[in-house]
């Protein structure tokens, strides 16, 4: 009743499942630098759930690979490949925060990182000649790598809601959680494109509760009963006077 009803979002894109999303990670290679950049791509967006601005402007300076942190506080408007300002204006003030990265991820960060070290790439996380990442560039990407999987064909959108449905459907995610790793502006935002990916939650807290606490009852009763019931053994002798009126009033 607080939060009175909760307003229908806009259609939700397409998003790929964690199978689908294996199936296209295991179509890259990276035996060259451009390939290599593709996968960690992919990997970041599905695991982070960066919106692509926020992505594209995203520097080392910004990914702390020692304390497991990624900060987004900057975002970009992009004209061209040689022409773009980064700005500290991002959508909301939710959107600028500190991410915990997994440690799965951060060890995938540290090799890209030596490897664009090489080519002397050594400004933006994702880049391979040091220019910015574009959503016309994420589109070809994502339209050729979903046909070589045959997989769902997705935007940069639907990296994003694929990682919220990671986070919700595989990991048990709870909407505060979801809300501000995606940057919503509050959590009823969330719940506006993700609430019915939340009632896969409660089979999962189910499941969980089974053997989580002893349950086991007393071997003998600790309480002396001095009411108008008389107990003979573990029997109960007689109804309560309440109990007997009803039944002679049935």
């Amino acid at each position: 009743m607080k939060i009175k009803s909760i307003p229908q979002g806009k259609a939700t894109a397409k998003y790929w499942t964690k199978g689908e999303f294996e199936k296209v990670l295991a179509s890259i290679s990276v035996s060259s630098l451009y390939e290599y950049l593709i996968y960690v791509t992919f990997l970041f967006f599905y695991r982070v759930g960066c919106r692509v601005s926020e992505a594209a402007a995203l520097r080392w300076s910004d990914v702390g690979l020692n304390n497991c942190k990624v900060r987004f506080i900057n975002n970009i408007h992009y004209k061209n490949k040689m022409e773009y300002e980064l700005v500290s204006y991002l959508k909301n003030d939710s959107s600028r925060r500190t991410l915990t990265l997994d440690d799965e991820l951060v060890k995938v960060l540290k090799n890209w990182k030596e490897e664009q070290l090489k080519y002397g790439v050594h400004d933006f996380v994702l880049s391979y000649d040091n220019c910015l990442l574009n959503k016309l560039t994420l589109s070809k990407w994502l339209k050729r790598y979903s046909e070589l999987a045959d997989v769902p064909r997705i935007d940069g959108r639907g990296l994003r809601h694929s990682n919220g449905s990671y986070l919700i459907a595989e990991l048990g995610a709870d909407v505060l959680t979801v809300s501000h790793r995606l940057g919503h502006k509050t959590p009823m935002t969330t719940l506006k494109y993700y609430a019915h990916m939340f009632s896969n939650n409660d089979i999962e807290l189910a499941s969980k509760m089974e053997g989580s606490m002893d349950i086991s009852p007393a071997e003998r009763s600790n309480v002396s009963f001095n009411g108008n019931q008389h107990l003979k053994g573990n029997k109960i002798d007689g109804l309560p006077k309440v109990c007997q009126k009803k039944k002679k009033a049935s």
